[in-house]
């Protein structure tokens, strides 16, 4: 994945505070030029594995994050699959 990807990220969603979905909507829109889908899925792949990490440390601080935790990470892989599959239909894959 390009070091130029990773840096708008973290600019948008770290520094701005932007939620992860606007930002993959105006990277499929152009607003910083053209990325490989790949390397688009990719960063996909390794915020959700981030994330998914996080709620599994989260479940052991306690018996409510825990009971939470299953429920929580379910609506996080739908929201990750459901980002991929936009940059998937954008680049005419389905």
């Amino acid at each position: 994945m390009s070091a130029r990807l990773r840096d708008l990220y973290e600019t948008v969603c770290q520094d701005e505070g932007r939620p992860l979905g606007e930002f993959i909507d105006r990277l499929l829109g152009g607003e910083w030029g053209g990325f490989p889908k790949d390397d688009v899925l990719e960063l996909l792949r390794e915020l959700e594995a981030r994330v998914l990490s996080n709620i599994q440390i989260k479940a052991t601080e306690g018996p409510w994050y825990a009971q939470a935790a299953d429920a929580v990470a379910e609506r996080t892989q739908e929201e990750f699959a459901e980002l991929a599959a936009r940059v998937e239909r954008a680049s005419g894959g389905g």
